[in-house]
């Protein structure tokens, strides 16, 4: 058993998550101890996507989440989230003007949300956050994660509707369950339950891929229409197995691209800080 099925397990259940939502299938971790190894454990490697809520906005991050504790000092442990400048920078925006945002982490098997509060911003992409007080544990049900996808990798994406006009769209992010996608020019007549054809593109990666799908939302943020769509699949064929490939090449360019971006940022603990000073008084003499 892991860790975070030992939590699972062990503590307490919880009706309700942070934003309201019945849940039948969570438990709630609020001792500081095993939040502390918890959030260690999850930001070690750095790895796993980031789900960002603010109200009902959701920005999805596929980056970096450092914990920075300084032993033996009480309310000294901080959280630093860092966003790529590729993600919207409009969800960096929102989250320092907002209160407190609701950040959702996803393993292959289990789904962590915790509020946090914005404190500042310590590099142009660097944003400290609060330590949580309380982390709620569910049963991951969604199979796939959702990458975002960079405009520069030269992915291209169009929808085909049932009448058959074909119109490009500007693609926000993929998983092999789904698609969140914004349609370039005039909106498409396409409604919720529509059946589509997703065609997607990748010349660099030589992968090209046609899938079944359906419209299940649309949504508009500051004035601007989006559309989540779900793929369908009877059987796992070949343009399943191509889609999957597409996704995991997009999630590990994503890894590589944030590790080379961020391998020299260090948590600015407050140790290093008096070391530093000790270093330049020494100098001094």
């Amino acid at each position: 058993m892991d860790y975070i099925e030992f939590l699972y397990q062990s503590s307490p259940k919880i009706g309700k998550s942070l934003s309201g939502e019945q849940l039948d299938d969570a438990v709630v971790c609020s001792e500081n101890k095993y939040l502390t190894q918890l959030l260690t454990l999850m930001t070690m490697e750095g790895d796993f996507p980031i789900n960002v809520r603010i109200g009902r906005q959701i920005f999805d991050y596929h980056s970096f989440l450092k914990l920075d504790v300084v032993s033996g000092e009480v309310g000294a442990t901080s959280l630093y989230l860092i966003i790529d400048a590729l993600d919207p920078a409009i969800g960096n925006l929102r989250i320092r003007q907002s209160d407190s945002v609701v950040l959702r982490m996803c393993t292959k098997r289990h789904n962590l949300e915790f509020k946090v509060d914005y404190l500042e911003l310590v590099r142009r992409n660097v944003l400290k956050l609060s330590f949580p007080e309380k982390i709620i544990i569910r049963t991951e049900k969604r199979a796939s994660i959702r990458v975002s996808v960079d405009k520069n990798w030269g992915f291209e994406g169009k929808i085909t509707r049932k009448a058959g006009i074909t119109f490009p769209v500007k693609l926000i992010n993929i998983s092999s369950g789904g698609l969140f996608f914004q349609p370039k020019g005039e909106l498409p007549s396409i409604m919720d339950g529509g059946d589509i054809v997703c065609h997607f593109n990748w010349k660099s990666q030589n992968i090209r891929c046609n899938t079944q799908a359906s419209i299940i939302e649309r949504d508009s943020i500051d004035e601007v229409v989006y559309y989540r769509c779900r793929f369908n699949f009877e059987q796992y064929d070949s343009a399943m197995r191509d889609l999957e490939a597409m996704v995991a090449t997009a999630q590990l360019r994503q890894i590589q691209r944030r590790r080379e971006l961020f391998k020299d940022f260090k948590t600015p603990s407050r140790k290093s800080d008096s070391s530093e000073k000790i270093v330049r008084k020494k100098r001094k003499k």
